[in-house]
Order: C-alpha cells, then sequence, then structure tokens
C-alpha cells in the first residue's frame, strides 16, 4: 500500500487523482513515510508527529470549510486568514507564530462558543522545538497545503488518522502514567453490537484514551446529534488526539461542543463531564491496567462502597452513577474477577444492583501491552429489591481465549472473531464456548468469584506459536533497545 500511495498523492498533485480517491491507508502510509525519512526521529516521536499532522489538518480544513462559496461557507474557527500566513512562515517566525496560535486556542474558558472543540484540541499542545522548524515547514507546504482535505470521503480521512495513531503503539504504551493502551476496533464493533447501541442513545466513555470507543458507538448511533457521544480522561495529549481522532471520524462541525473534556472522572459523582443535562443510555470503558489506581482524594466519593485498582474503581464508577437501565460494558484484567478485598466487594455490589448478564473472556496477547489477559463485563443498571435480592439472575459467560492467541501486527483480531460471540449472545443458548452460570452458584463463592470457565474442557493457557512467541520476544528486545539509545543519547 505504501508504493501505491507514494503514486496516488504525486499523482494527485498534478490532477491525475483527486482527493476523492484517496484512501486512509495511502494517506496514512504517505505521512509517516515523511516522518520515517524527512524528520529526525530521535528529536520527534511518532506521536508527537502524529499529534502535530492531527493540528495542522484541523487548521486546513478550517480554512477550506471557510472558503466554500457563500452559502456553504463556515465561519473560521480559528482567526481569519490563519492557514495562508501558517504556509508563509519559516524558522523563527513559524516557531513563534504557531506559538501564539496554539496560545490564542488554548483558552480554556472561551469566550466565544465555537471555540470550545479548538480549545481542546490545543489544550496544553505544545510546538516543535525551535530546530525542527524546518522539517515542520516541509510538513506544511509537502504535505498538508498542496490538498484539498474536504474533498477526502470522511471514511477515508479518519480511517488515515486511526491507522496513524496505531502506527505510534510504542510511545503510547510508554505512558505507563496514565495506563494508556489502544483497544482494537473489530472488539469494540462487537461491543456495540451486543449493547445494541441504536439512534435513540447517548454514549459516554469515562476514560476515552484515544477515542475509539466512541467512534465506534458513533457509527452505530448514526446520529448527527453532538450530544450523542462524551468522553473524558486525565491525560492531556490523549485527550487532544482523542478529539482529533472523532472529529476525522465524524465529520463534526469544529464549532460543535467538545466531545472530550479533560477531567478525573473518578473523583466526579457522573458518568462522565457534559455542558448540557443530557442523560446517558449507554457507558463503554476500557480504564487503565494500573494496580494502584486508588482514587485521590477519596473522602470526595463517599458513594463508593471500597476503593481498589483501576478497574475496579470504574466498575464501581459506573454502578453508581449510571440511571437505571443504562447499559454498560467495562474492560477488566482478570485479577477484578477474583481479587478478594475492593474487588470482590464491588463485584457483590454489581450482583445486587445490576443485571451482570455477560463475561467475554478475550484472546491472549491482542493488547500491545504484553502479559495482559483482559475481559468485558456486561451489565444492565437496575433499581435494587426491597428485599435484597440480587438483581442478577444469571450470567453468561463466553471463552474467546483458549486456543486463540493474537498479537496486533502479526495476527491482530477482525470482526468475524466476534460473529459466534455476538450471535451467542443474542440465543442465549450454551455451547462449547458460551456457559451459564446462575447467581446462586455465583454467590456460593466466598469471594463471589466471576473468574469462570466457560469452555467445557480444561482451559489452557496459549501463548501462541512458536513464531509468534519467537515474533514477540523480537519486539522486546526492539523496544529495550529503542530504551537505551534514548538513555545514550541523553548522557553527556
Amino acid at each position: 500500500m505504501a508504493n501505491g500511495l507514494g503514486n496516488g498523492l504525486a499523482g494527485a498533485a498534478a490532477g491525475s487523482v483527486p482527493e476523492g480517491r484517496w484512501t486512509g491507508e495511502d494517506i496514512a502510509a504517505r505521512l509517516l513515510r515523511f516522518y520515517d525519512e524527512k524528520t529526525s526521529t530521535r528529536a520527534i516521536t511518532r506521536l508527537q508527529f502524529v499529534e502535530h499532522v492531527g493540528y495542522l489538518l484541523f487548521l486546513k480544513l478550517d480554512h477550506e470549510r471557510s472558503q466554500r462559496p457563500a452559502r456553504f461557507a463556515r465561519q473560521p474557527v480559528a482567526p481569519e486568514g490563519t492557514w495562508p500566513r501558517l504556509t508563509d512562515l519559516s524558522g523563527d517566525a513559524l516557531h513563534s507564530g504557531l506559538t501564539a496560535l496554539i496560545r490564542e486556542l488554548d483558552d480554556q474558558a472561551p469566550t466565544r462558543p465555537d471555540r470550545r472543540i479548538a480549545a481542546m484540541v490545543f489544550r496544553d499542545a505544545q510546538s516543535w522545538d525551535l530546530g525542527r522548524m524546518a522539517e515542520l515547514a516541509k510538513l506544511i507546504t509537502e504535505q498538508i497545503d498542496p490538498y484539498q482535505w474536504r474533498l477526502i470521503p470522511q471514511a477515508e480521512l479518519g480511517r488515515a488518522f486511526t491507522i496513524m495513531l496505531r502506527a505510534c503503539r510504542d510511545d503510547i504504551d510508554r505512558k505507563i502514567d496514565t495506563g494508556q493502551t489502544l483497544t482494537p476496533f473489530p472488539v469494540l464493533s462487537a461491543v456495540v453490537k451486543v449493547l445494541e447501541v441504536g439512534p435513540e442513545d447517548t454514549v459516554v466513555d469515562p476514560a476515552c484514551g484515544t477515542g475509539s470507543t466512541l467512534i465506534a458507538a458513533h457509527h452505530a448511533l448514526q446520529s448527527t446529534d453532538p450530544a450523542a457521544i462524551a468522553g473524558a480522561d486525565l491525560d492531556a495529549q490523549m485527550c487532544r488526539l482523542a478529539t482529533l481522532n472523532i472529529l476525522f471520524n465524524t465529520g463534526r462541525p469544529f464549532s460543535d461542543p467538545a466531545p472530550v473534556r479533560l477531567a478525573d472522572t473518578l473523583t466526579h459523582k457522573t458518568p462522565v463531564l457534559r455542558s448540557d443535562s443530557t442523560i446517558p443510555t449507554v457507558a463503554i470503558c476500557n480504564p487503565p491496567f494500573r494496580s494502584d489506581g486508588v482514587v485521590p482524594n477519596a473522602t470526595m466519593r463517599d458513594d463508593f462502597l471500597a476503593y481498589g485498582d483501576f478497574p475496579t474503581n470504574f466498575l464501581q464508577h459506573l454502578m453508581v452513577t449510571l440511571r437505571s437501565g443504562a447499559r454498560a460494558a467495562v474492560f477488566v484484567p482478570d485479577g477484578v474477577l477474583f481479587g478478594t478485598g475492593a474487588a470482590a466487594t464491588v463485584r457483590r455490589a454489581l450482583l445486587r444492583n445490576c443485571d451482570v448478564h455477560t463475561l467475554l473472556r478475550l484472546p491472549t496477547g491482542m493488547f500491545h501491552r504484553k502479559g495482559v489477559k483482559s475481559n468485558i463485563l456486561f451489565f444492565t443498571k437496575a433499581t435494587p429489591k426491597p428485599d435484597g435480592r440480587p438483581v442478577t439472575r444469571e450470567l453468561w459467560v463466553y471463552d474467546a481465549r483458549t486456543g486463540n492467541h493474537r498479537t496486533d501486527t502479526g495476527n491482530p483480531v477482525v470482526e468475524a472473531d466476534f460473529d459466534d460471540f455476538v450471535a451467542a449472545c443474542t440465543e442465549r443458548s450454551e455451547s462449547e464456548r458460551f456457559r451459564r452460570y446462575t447467581v446462586e452458584e455465583l454467590l456460593d463463592h466466598p469471594a463471589v468469584n466471576f473468574d469462570l470457565q466457560a469452555h467445557l474442557v480444561p482451559e489452557l493457557d496459549d501463548f501462541g506459536s512458536p513464531k509468534e512467541i519467537a515474533t514477540e520476544i523480537a519486539g522486546l528486545l526492539d523496544d529495550a533497545a529503542a530504551h537505551f539509545r534514548e538513555v545514550a543519547e541523553a548522557l553527556p
């Protein structure tokens, strides 16, 4: 695809291939090749590069939309004439000009309502170092300015940015302080199908990362209502990237309310912070899997029963903040299913306050972060019964793990991998991979164990074929070598 892309965009510049025929794969490959060949990759990370591509596309599209014929033109969000001026700058002038623009748009309390999205896109953003301005000028004049980006099909532009973000998975995985990871889209597609997300729903993600969950929900919603999806994250860079990712995938106007907010959701008694009174009907969340995620300022959450790791706390947060009838899907590691203490307390409360109906055990190796075993717990918030009996009647467990090791590069999951799971959730009949447990069986265990087998044969850990194992080891060694090079370059 990379070779086809180079020819495709070169031809587009000459007029032989119109922008309307570009594919997301081609656009992403072209821009990432520019990063590899034309930038100082040791000074600029791939994630920093993609983030700046997002800023420039935002500004270019903002300019293009303001230049359409009168009745179709939109008032620009950036100052009038920003993009033409930016293309004429270089060196110190480019650095100071872009820095000043970022500061103007990074307005945490914008006086103009149409700048609410821009305020999030440029929140705490930084331009490249002054020494990188020649590379930035080339990116602007050679890769962004010559083309009419608004003519590119929305699905292709969105896919291009999503592909570029996935190419940054190493940089994202290094954000250990916030525990970021990337969720494969085929999994999210299955989640929205099982939750039966439809046009009447409003969907929130209280730990949205790069926004892929909200994009999957948008595809299912088919709604132009800007309030239909909303997210929050405590990492400013993830909020910027999520906002850009959502804009490019949905085509929503840049003057809309921001779809993502910078916030530590766990310190608030709402499913996700919103600027309106819209009540969410669906919550999907893949929280950080860090083990030290005790809520700061814990005294603020007098509605919590216990304080545990991040996944346990997000489960509890949604359990207590969602309205009755709201549906939820939360990614959790194996430890949340069988852990004692806070995890056990929350599991027991979930059975009492919600219909915990489905557990999906995901394939091993699916996430880029090594050694993570993940599950998705599906539940519907309910009104507790007056007699204290649990709302949950039965929990169905689907095993997509046994004999199914995946990697995010050589053997990624695809949508077809979850077709049987989606069908099983509709039919609700036991099979080799789908098994029913009554609530009495769950409560019979002292710790209310959810670490349940679905497979009707003993579950064996599947670490993949020898080739897959060797490939993963090689990847780990490459990562280690890259870290050592960074340390060596930083030494005097």
